[in-house]
């Protein structure tokens, strides 16, 4: 019965987040090479690579970086959520911390910089603010009030605190 219920938090994961890489899953669900086995063989889910992807989505960078971050703070959160672009993940710490995840493409980093700095901080409804672009050309042009990390991705790596 545990496995079943691994199994369907699993399915509800990748049909909520569209995909997830084998390791990521290992991380997030300590799930072995049979459960894998048996999520790709019952359900509408198919292997590309070392992503998983549900039938009716495609691979997403944006959001297999989000999940990265998801598997770094593993432990140190209480719950969380697929958010709306540029959001794409928001968590609760532990310590009831809101962490929201902004991924940006380099063709929208200039638009996510001026939101940043546009945004009154309240009205981002969270505590910090996780920002992750594809290089570190934007790092000396963040302004905000909300405390954040800089990272890139891929993989996510994290340049300023």
């Amino acid at each position: 019965m545990i496995q079943k219920d691994v199994e369907t938090k699993i399915i509800n994961f990748i049909e909520d987040f569209g995909c997830i890489t084998e390791e990521q899953l290992k991380v997030l669900f300590n799930c072995d090479k049979n459960t894998i086995k048996n999520i790709l063989h019952m359900h509408f889910i198919n292997k590309k690579g070392n992503v998983i992807v549900h039938k009716q989505k495609s691979i997403n960078k944006k959001v297999l970086a989000a999940i990265d971050v998801l598997c770094e703070y593993k432990g140190r959160y209480k719950q969380f959520y697929k958010n709306f672009e540029p959001v794409y993940l928001s968590f609760l710490s532990k310590d009831n911390q809101l962490y929201n995840v902004i991924i940006s493409e380099k063709a929208d980093e200039k638009g996510i910089v001026k939101m940043l700095k546009n945004k009154p901080s309240g009205s981002w409804h969270c505590d910090k603010l996780i920002l992750l672009f594809e290089d570190t050309g934007m790092v000396d042009k963040i302004e905000t009030d909300l405390p954040y990390l800089y990272c890139t991705y891929p993989p996510v790596e994290i340049i300023d605190k």
